[in-house]
C-alpha cells in the first residue's frame, strides 16, 4: 500500500477496525436493497453463507444492460408466441429488466436451478402482459425461451417447454453456435457421459458434477463451473474465498501503514488520539476507507499482486 501524504508520526494510533465484518453487512444490504431478495431469507444466513450467496446470486440476478443479440442457427419461435419473442428482443436491446420473465421461483435466493447450474442457461416465459396474479413478471407462458447471458451479448438458444431443462440439446447448440463462448470448460483427454433427461435431472437433483459429451465427441465439463454439495456454483466459492483473504490483506496493509493517513486526518481535527476506527465502504464507484469521526474517506485502488493503494 502506498500512501505518500506524509512524514510518519512518532507514535503510530491503533486502527479500530473490523473490514470482515463491514464486508458482510453491506452484502447483506445490497442483497436485500438492490438486488430484492426477500429480507427474512439473506437474514437467516450465517456470515460464510452471505458471502457465498452473494457471488452466485450475480448469475441469478440479469443486470439491465444493453445487450447484442445472437440467435442460435435452428432457432424456431411458435406462431403463437412471436409477439413476446419480439419483445423480449426490444428488450435485450435496450437494456431493459428482463428478470421478470423469469421463473418465479428465481424470487428465492435458495432456488435451486439445475439448468442454470449446470449449463449457465436462463428460461424466459414470452408474456407480452403483465401476469394476472404478480405484476411483478409478465405473463407465464408454456414455451420458455432458453438463452446464455453475458454481460454484453444475450446468446437465445432456442424456445423449448417446461419439459426441457435436461435436454442435452440445449448444450449442442451453444457448442456449435457459439463455442469460444464456452472453450474454458472444455475436457481433454477424457471421456464424457451420455445421460438420460431422467438421469440427468437426478443427477441434478443431488448437485452432482459430471463430464458430457456432445455428439462430435466433445467432452465438456459443467458450463457454469459446477456447483458445490450446497448448490452454490463452485465459481461463487471460489471468488468469495478469494475477497475474504483480500479484503483481511487490506486491513493489514491499514494497520501497517495507517500512519501515512495522519496529515490528511489531522487536517480534519485527528490530534494524536491513541486510537482511530475505521470502516470498509463499497459502493458503484470502487472500494474505500471510511474515517467516521473525522469524515474522511480513502479511496482504494487494488492492484493484481494482491496490495492495495489508497488516496
Amino acid at each position: 500500500m502506498a500512501f505518500h501524504l506524509g512524514a510518519k508520526s512518532a507514535r503510530m494510533p491503533r486502527l479500530i477496525a473490523n473490514f470482515q465484518a463491514d464486508w458482510i453487512a453491506q452484502l447483506r444490504s445490497y442483497l436485500i436493497n438492490v438486488q430484492g431478495w426477500p429480507a427474512v431469507e439473506v437474514a437467516s444466513l450465517d456470515d460464510r453463507d452471505v458471502r457465498f450467496r452473494y457471488f452466485d446470486a450475480q448469475r441469478r440476478r440479469i443486470a439491465a444492460t444493453p445487450r447484442v443479440l445472437k440467435i442460435a442457427d435452428d432457432f424456431s419461435c411458435p406462431p403463437g408466441h412471436q409477439a413476446g419473442w419480439k419483445a423480449l428482443q426490444e428488450e435485450v436491446r435496450r437494456g431493459d429488466d428482463v428478470n421478470r420473465r423469469l421463473s418465479k421461483r428465481h424470487a428465492s435466493l435458495l432456488n435451486p436451478d439445475g439448468l442454470l447450474a449446470e449449463w449457465g442457461v436462463h428460461h424466459f416465459h414470452l408474456g407480452v402482459a403483465l401476469d394476472l396474479n404478480d405484476s411483478a413478471y409478465l405473463g407465464r407462458t408454456g414455451p420458455l425461451l432458453y438463452a446464455l447471458v453475458r454481460d454484453r451479448t444475450f446468446f437465445a438458444i432456442n424456445v423449448y417447454t417446461h419439459q426441457s431443462f435436461e435436454d442435452i440439446g440445449i448444450l449442442e447448440s451453444i457448442h456449435r453456435n457459439w463455442p469460444e463462448t464456452i472453450s474454458r470448460y472444455r475436457a481433454r483427454g477424457v471421456t464424457g457421459g451420455v445421460w438420460s433427461k431422467e438421469q440427468r435431472r437426478a443427477l441434478r437433483s443431488k448437485n452432482g458434477n459430471v463430464l458430457v459429451a456432445t455428439s462430435d465427441g466433445t467432452v465438456y465439463m459443467p458450463i457454469s463451473g459446477g456447483v458445490m454439495a450446497s448448490g452454490v456454483n463452485a465459481e461463487a466459492v471460489r471468488l468469495a474465498d478469494y475477497w475474504q483473504i483480500r479484503i483481511q490483506q487490506i486491513q493489514a496493509d491499514f494497520e501497517r501503514k495507517i500512519d501515512e493517513l495522519l496529515p490528511a486526518l489531522r487536517q480534519q481535527g485527528f490530534s494524536a488520539e491513541d486510537e482511530i476506527e475505521a470502516e470498509l465502504k463499497l459502493s458503484d464507484a470502487g472500494m474505500g476507507v471510511f474515517f467516521p469521526k473525522y469524515g474522511v474517506l480513502a479511496n482504494l485502488t487494488l492492484v493484481d499482486d494482491g496490495k492495495s493503494s489508497c488516496a
